[in-house]
């Protein structure tokens, strides 16, 4: 088990989803999560990415300064924020920068029986 898996699985887990979508995009983060953990080097991807995509895209300029203020923080702490159950956390998930392209079978998601399975809500 990596330090990454170990700080992320620590965490509190969020378990209410609103949508499959929803679910998706933490379970995703979590994924990541764990990757900056072990590679704090690819927090320099996140800030090229919000430099050459959001910060001349007006329509983002909001989440450019929320980004570009986090990424000044320490890794874990990132981590917490983009993990954390709250509206906060849910937006970083939402407009996260592009940290690391995982490959297609740490993609893959839960089928619907999984959805059954943990109540959540459509």
């Amino acid at each position: 088990m990596t330090d990454g898996e170990r700080f992320v699985g620590a965490l509190p887990m969020k378990v209410d989803f609103h949508d499959l979508s929803k679910r998706r995009s933490y379970e995703r983060t979590r994924r990541v999560a764990v990757r900056l953990v072990d590679e704090p080097g690819l927090l320099a991807n996140a800030r090229d990415y919000l430099e050459r995509h959001v910060r001349t895209d007006l329509r983002q300029s909001r989440y450019y300064v929320l980004w570009t203020d986090l990424l000044h923080q320490d890794v874990r702490q990132i981590v917490r924020c983009m993990l954390e159950d709250t509206a906060q956390g849910d937006l970083l998930r939402d407009t996260q920068p592009v940290f690391v392209v995982l490959p297609p079978e740490e993609t893959r998601t839960q089928g619907p029986r999984a959805q059954e399975r943990s109540g959540e809500r459509s």
